[in-house]
């Protein structure tokens, strides 16, 4: 029964991959809108939430009572398809027991799973002693605009209308529970050098090359983060832009650095921030340049502690006997924030999101949608 169930999954997927919702420009409404017609065919009536732009949430919820709501949560965007690919990043292919296509764990299985897990307990709803609500979002991989917009409008609704609001984010977790997640701080460092005609390169002061410097010494500071192992695991730090230059002829007076400083729970953002300044300060040579650190994005961690009650019954219906840390970012902590009581858990594997030839296992499916299907028993039945 899994393994049929997984190949109907596979099929839903691949259908879900060709539309295309990079973001940016996102184009999650297209999606929404896509399953909005798969719920209205099973007698549902989901709500598409306009976000503009051609973006959207959606969300149904079914069940009545005011004791908890168990929200099924994934995200519609997914991150660009660079880099080579052997097969095409929008077809959803299959090949040897994989299904590959930009989105394949990150997270649209995870958003298939969860749909057909709600479309089914809706054949059984009169057996809900509580609401089950199917939430998807817009913009996650880029600044949460669609939780943002939902919590906006409907938070309240939802803490009024029920004691404890409980959450399940479909991230590529390989299947297992997770109660954490990394944050992430994101900075440009912004370098000041002075301009000169090329022909005269030791009248100037080359914000390139103190840009160059801060990249290599950066790479200490991350080998230095790698030390502080935590419970979580390690911190890090990646430069993943720079740039630079005003004209060819000319030593540039100004270039920029990007950085990707990724935090564990218990880091707060104003310390992080503290520290990578201190560190260009005081263990960076800066070719005679300054700089100056301009926040971009910040994005807390999130933590659900590990005696929450409804942790305990995710854990035992996914036969785990601790929980795990989801090694990236994701949403659980601005739920968190906000008072829903939220777990990770999802088919796929981290190391292959946003990569070339993004893939997950067509068995793993069927194995996600199953444990939807207990934990909703479980909290619901």
């Amino acid at each position: 029964m899994t393994a049929d169930k997984s190949q109907n999954l596979a099929k839903m997927l691949s259908d879900v991959i060709r539309i295309n919702t990079v973001s940016p420009p996102g184009n999650e409404k297209d999606l929404a809108l896509y399953i909005a017609d798969i719920l209205r065919s099973n007698g549902l009536e989901p709500v598409v939430q306009d976000l503009g732009n051609n973006r959207a949430n959606l969300f149904c919820e079914i069940g009545c009572g005011d004791e908890c709501r168990l929200i099924l949560n994934g995200h519609l965007d997914v991150v660009p398809a660079e880099g080579e690919w052997k097969h095409n990043p929008f077809e959803g292919i299959i090949d040897d027991g994989y299904l590959f296509g930009r989105g394949a764990c990150d997270m649209k299985a995870g958003v298939v799973c969860m749909l057909q897990a709600f479309i089914d307990t809706f054949k059984e709803a009169d057996k809900l002693k509580g609401r089950l609500k199917l939430f998807l979002v817009a913009d996650e991989e880029t600044s949460n605009l669609g939780l943002n917009s939902y919590l906006k409008e409907h938070e309240e609704e939802d803490r009024a209308s029920v004691k404890r609001n409980y959450a399940v984010i479909g991230e590529p977790t390989n299947l297992r529970v997770c109660n954490s997640h990394y944050g992430v701080e994101r900075y440009w460092i912004n370098v000041h050098g002075e301009s000169a005609h090329s022909s005269k390169p030791e009248l100037g002061i080359n914000a390139i090359a103190g840009a160059s410097s801060i990249v290599e010494s950066l790479g200490s500071y991350h080998a230095e983060l790698r030390t502080r192992v935590t419970e979580w695991g390690s911190p890090s730090c990646a430069v993943t832009m720079i740039e630079g230059g005003e004209k060819q002829n000319s030593i540039p007076a100004h270039a920029r650095v990007f950085i990707d400083r990724r935090t564990v729970p218990g880091e707060k953002a104003e310390d992080v921030k503290r520290e990578v300044e201190d560190w260009l300060k005081n263990k960076t040579d800066l070719k005679g340049c300054s700089s100056d650190v301009e926040l971009y994005f910040t994005f807390g961690s999130g933590l659900l502690p590990a005696d929450n009650s409804f942790l305990s019954a995710v854990l035992k219906e996914n036969d785990q006997s601790s929980p795990e840390v989801f090694p990236a970012g994701c949403e659980e902590g601005i739920m968190l924030s906000h008072g829903y009581e939220a777990v990770v858990l999802g088919p796929g594997d981290i190391k292959d999101a946003h990569m070339p030839d993004e893939k997950v296992l067509v068995s793993d499916l069927g194995k996600a949608y199953e444990i939807y299907r207990r934990i909703i028993k479980k909290v619901l039945m």
